[in-house]
């Protein structure tokens, strides 16, 4: 490999990436109190770093969605999912089993968390019924003019 470009890599790269994990470091992280002077307001647990992401990695990485979009973050990613999958495969089919698993999973979190109590998470559920409706028919309506469209084998 070129010196040179080794010399670059030292000097420019090297530097930049201990200010970017600077959050790893120990005491690098604020803590409560001062995270709650700095913003004005008591601070949520990602913007601490000190949500349980082991113990629940969807439910962590959906906090800070959830709390701009009011409990639908799975509805509005599952419609930007099944959307680009659309525009790209043009395959009812695929959109369909896609969508039904989704909803599926978004249902059965739903189901299996403390969220299922809260009003917003009620209407994601209704939602979620919505589409999955509309995927399982996708799904069959691609199923009935495929076969009829084939015709006997």
């Amino acid at each position: 490999m070129n010196p040179l470009l080794l010399l670059l890599f030292g000097l420019i790269i090297i530097p930049t990436a201990f200010e970017a994990f600077a959050d790893h470091l120990p005491n690098s992280m604020l803590s409560d109190q001062e995270c709650s002077e700095k913003m004005g307001r008591d601070c949520n647990c990602w913007e601490l770093g000190t949500c349980s992401f082991t113990s629940d990695p969807l439910g962590t990485m959906l906090k800070p969605f959830d709390s701009i979009f009011g409990g639908l973050a799975l509805v509005i990613f599952w419609a930007l999912i099944v959307g680009l999958l659309w525009i790209r495969t043009e395959s009812p089919q695929l959109v369909g089993i896609i969508g039904i698993a989704m909803t599926s999973s978004y249902m059965y979190y739903i189901e299996s968390g403390e969220m299922a109590s809260t009003p917003e998470f009620e209407m994601a559920r209704v939602i979620g019924i919505t589409l999955l409706l509309i995927s399982v028919g996708i799904a069959f309506y691609h199923i009935i003019t495929n076969r009829l469209i084939a015709g006997p084998q």
